[in-house]
């Protein structure tokens, strides 16, 4: 291991030394808890809020969306296994055809 890695070693441990020690200090504080809670109620309202104007404007869900390219994928294969069927030779008919006398 080269110096540049040590240094590299070294500053990566300080940094998640001091991150760890932050990290461990907000969490015991109750109001960085409450704060934090306030925070992730928010965001769930404005993530239902966005869903019902998306919903609104009838922008897909991602699950409609996949569900819809599932489909298309599978109309293109039935298309081309048509295509496919109808571009093959069909088979003629052996001797020919007999006339019936008046």
């Amino acid at each position: 291991m080269n110096d540049d890695d040590g240094v590299f070693q070294r500053l990566r441990a300080r940094g998640e030394a001091v991150l760890t020690q932050v990290s461990n200090e907000l969490l015991s504080n109750p109001q960085f808890a409450k704060v934090m809670q306030h925070a992730m109620r928010g965001k769930e309202k404005i993530d239902a809020a966005a869903a019902r104007a998306l919903k609104t404007m009838n922008v897909p869900t991602r699950t409609e969306f996949k569900k819809a390219i599932k489909r298309i994928e599978a109309l293109e294969a039935e298309l081309s296994a048509l295509k496919a069927a109808s571009a093959a030779p069909k088979p003629r008919a052996s001797g020919r055809s007999r006339k019936k006398a008046p």
